[in-house]
């Protein structure tokens, strides 16, 4: 039977092609969308759940929340670290973190911040960086640039590597991050002293510049915040959101409304997909049916020769089965390099794909696939069995 199967696929190989890809076209969209949104799903929430308050000059809620939890966008300016000592000494707060962005190495941005910044991540070689002008780098950067422990990093002024190099301030690697599948995995850390005194020392020479330096030395991006209940949430919101020249916002709120708009991008995603689904049952019917009818004289001759129907229908049924486990694993597997080709780019918008990444909606979408594939034969060759006229 599967001989014969194979024997018959070969000699229509050009419908069963276009099946093929109708199949591996549809499910890869289907399969692409949920992965990518459960993802991006996850990677929001896991990331914006640790800290209740970001605060940052006035701007956007969005640019600050994507710049501090994954170092996208620009930062949107900078504010006094003034802010940063009294929060710490506010007994109404459990944590505070400060955040500055604005040098690179090559394309890895480089964040100044504390320690506790990178509370909860693993380093897998070295140690936490302890002193200025050592960092700890990501998983992603440490591969890409073959950086181990000691090695040393000249930086550039601004964030796409092409700024000014501060050759007379490199950074010592003292540590590499274990892969986290995040944003982390791109960025270099660092003590946000290195920043103010990398900064400093390239415009100390230049006399015009002094009271600049001081006015700039102290400043951060933003400061991340965690308050000791809801009432000290309340409370901080309120109070520093009444200064105009701060933005106060709750990370888990702004990504949520992100969220929300990625969430109507993937209905509309699925949407599609249902429909080149329905297409597809149509295309494959209607391939289905021509097959049949090609077969007409094969059909008679194995009737005459006596190969009951049942038989002959099996035939078929294996044949449409192969053509939707390929076309499913095909279309598995194109998924999979669209999210190899789509990296790149969604981690500039600090979203780190995992291609091994399997959710058990993907596999139900690859089930209703393949049975949407063997279905019409089915039906078909049913109804052949009933009428059982196409013998003569």
């Amino acid at each position: 039977m599967f001989k014969f199967a194979f024997k018959n696929m070969a000699i229509k190989k050009a419908k069963i092609i276009l099946v093929v890809i109708s199949i591996v076209i549809s499910a890869c969209v289907g399969l692409l969308a949920c992965n990518v949104a459960q993802q991006v799903d996850s990677g929001f929430k896991t990331t914006a759940g640790y800290y209740d308050i970001i605060i940052g000059p006035s701007g956007s809620s969005t640019q600050l929340a994507m710049n501090t939890m994954f170092f996208t966008e620009k930062p949107l300016g900078t504010i006094s670290y003034d802010y940063v000592e009294k929060l710490e000494k506010d007994m109404r707060v459990n944590k505070v973190v400060p955040f500055t962005m604005g040098d690179s190495y090559n394309a890895a941005k480089i964040v100044g911040t504390t320690a506790d910044f990178l509370g909860g991540k693993d380093i897998k070689d070295g140690t936490m960086f302890t002193e200025k002008f050592q960092c700890v780098i990501g998983a992603a950067v440490a591969e890409k640039y073959s950086l181990t422990v000691g090695s040393q990093l000249i930086t550039s002024h601004g964030l796409t590597g092409e700024g000014h190099a501060h050759e007379s301030n490199p950074l010592a690697v003292v540590g590499i991050l274990k892969e986290t599948k995040t944003a982390y995995d791109n960025v270099i850390f660092t003590p946000i002293e290195t920043v103010w005194a990398t900064h400093n020392h390239s415009e100390e020479n230049h006399d015009e510049h002094e009271e600049k330096n001081h006015e700039h030395h102290g400043d951060v991006c933003a400061i991340l915040v965690k308050s000791k209940s809801f009432n000290a949430y309340s409370q901080l919101s309120a109070e520093y959101g009444e200064n105009s020249k701060l933005l106060v916002i709750n990370p888990s709120e702004v990504l949520r409304e992100v969220l929300e708009n990625v969430d109507m991008s993937t209905t509309i995603v699925y949407i599609l997909c249902i429909i080149i689904l329905i297409m597809n049952i149509f295309i494959i019917s209607v391939i289905t049916l021509l097959n049949m009818y090609d077969s007409k004289k094969e059909i008679a001759l194995m009737r005459l020769i006596g190969i009951g129907m049942n038989k002959i229908n099996l035939v078929y049924i294996i044949q449409n089965g192969i053509i939707g486990l390929i076309s499913t694993i095909l279309a598995f597997a194109a998924s999979r390099l669209c999210l190899v080709l789509m990296g790149g780019y969604v981690s500039s918008m600090g979203i780190v794909l995992d291609t091994a990444k399997i959710y058990p909606v993907e596999l139900m979408i690859m089930a209703v696939v393949f049975v949407i594939s063997v279905l019409p034969t089915v039906i078909c060759t049913v109804n052949m069995s009933k009428k059982d006229g196409i013998s003569q």
